[in-house]
């Protein structure tokens, strides 16, 4: 897609994406246990795909708390398709990971993936990096990272961690689908990371 047509497509997207966390009342189902988050590419406003994600930061975690908000999810929405959780308290994780799959009367399904954790989390959040990522996008490194997201969707060689594309264009310099191969080969991917762009435009 052209500039305009793909910043337009992520603006309707996101605008469906916020649309959904608020008919399944998310923020207001899991503020009941914790401070809830969006993060990921609706808090940056860079959606292609349909995926929303979402940090959970808690004063008192408990997985009994998780299944309460998935299950009133999946009781008051007939659109919730599948729900899903894994306990990732004792890997790499340390958090607790919870999904749901929402299908839009369209049929286009979207996945929901929550991370719960202690609210005195000390491995990389996801919330930290939502205002410098933001600070650092201009026009045209939206739309590149976004004619990427495309690209990468239809072709499995370029499989990456959206995070690992934001690193690639916003510090590594990458402007096409080329730099991005060989960026991706140079660079250690597919791991938590604490990375921040380096540069934050006033």
């Amino acid at each position: 897609m052209e500039i305009d047509a793909i910043l337009q497509y992520a603006s309707a997207q996101r605008t469906i994406a916020l649309q959904i966390t608020e008919d399944l009342r998310l923020m207001e189902r899991w503020g009941r246990f914790g401070r809830p988050v969006l993060v990921g590419a609706v808090a940056y406003d860079l959606v292609y795909g349909p995926d929303i994600d979402m940090e959970i930061y808690c004063s008192d975690l408990r997985i009994e708390h998780g299944f309460q908000v998935l299950s009133e999810c999946c009781s008051l929405s007939p659109q919730i398709t599948s729900a899903a959780f894994r306990n990732h308290l004792h890997d790499a994780d340390k958090a607790l990971y919870w999904q749901l799959n929402y299908r839009q009367n369209t049929g286009t399904e979207w996945k929901i993936d929550m991370w719960s954790a202690s609210e005195d989390y000390d491995l990389p959040r996801g919330e930290t990096i939502v205002e410098p990522i933001k600070r650092s996008l201009t026009r045209e490194t939206r739309a590149l990272i976004l004619q990427l997201k495309q690209r990468r969707a239809n072709d499995p060689s370029l499989s990456c961690l959206s995070i690992d594309l934001y690193r690639a264009v916003l510090d590594g310099g990458v402007r096409d689908i080329e730099g991005l191969r060989n960026w991706l080969a140079a660079n250690t991917t597919g791991e938590l990371t604490d990375w921040k762009p380096a540069t934050n435009l006033p």
